[in-house]
């Protein structure tokens, strides 16, 4: 399967573009430049390739949660880049694109701002299974769901809220993997799965969990105490 895939969910501009087996990936920091570096370097990648666009199979992008700006940034490259080239798309959750670099019983944490965190439970051994519902909660909230150990830690979460999280749940860690973060090599291989459908540009959906943007002056002084 050929695909272009984008993420721009967080502060990193992730690309991978691959093609006949190959893969050629961009993954740097890119702050608030998503959007005016992204074009050129998804250019520099087909050239490297020796492919354009209108041959590959489908664009892939990281659907969410994450920053709302970068998800509407790669929502928005998908679906133009994907109606220029009359390809489909196939939208990822972030969270299962992070736990799809780790192997085991993954537990997915990404830093929410807001005092809160992104969260999921996954199983990725063998069978992949999302062990619990993808959601948001505050640090002190988030369970795994069994009494077992040997659970690995994912997320830059477990570094934002360290004591709440890593510090709280560490006898039940194996591992704590705080730099794991969305990557867009990581995307093409969940598409090539075949667990995600590909759509029509016009259908590409978005998955924000949280539908508020910024916490009250009120808000914000609570959770400083």
């Amino acid at each position: 399967m050929n695909c272009l895939a984008i993420d721009t969910s967080f502060d990193f501009l992730s690309l991978a573009l691959g093609v006949n087996g190959k893969t050629e990936v961009l993954h740097e920091p890119a702050g608030q430049a998503h959007a005016e570096r992204a074009l050129p370097a998804i250019g520099r990648l087909l050239a490297a390739a020796g492919t354009e666009l209108k041959d590959l199979d489908a664009v892939v992008f990281g659907q969410g949660p994450g920053s709302f700006t970068g998800l509407r940034i790669a929502c928005g490259l998908a679906q133009g880049l994907s109606f220029a080239a009359g390809l489909p798309v196939i939208a990822i959750p972030t969270l299962d694109c992070v736990a799809a670099q780790a192997v085991g019983r993954v537990l997915v944490c990404l830093d929410a701002r807001m005092g809160q965190v992104y969260t999921a439970a996954y199983d990725t051994s063998g069978t992949w299974q999302r062990l619990a519902p993808m959601g948001l909660c505050n640090p002190q909230e988030v369970s795994l769901p069994d009494e077992t150990g040997g659970w690995i830690a994912a997320g830059n979460g477990f570094a934002a809220y360290r004591e709440a999280l890593a510090g709280r749940l560490a006898p039940r860690f194996a591992a704590i993997e705080e730099s794991l973060m969305p990557r867009a090599d990581a995307l093409l291989r969940l598409a090539e799965t075949g667990r995600y459908a590909s759509t029509h540009p016009s259908e590409a959906g978005l998955l924000y969990i949280r539908d508020k943007v910024a916490l009250t002056n009120s808000e914000q002084q609570a959770l400083r105490k």
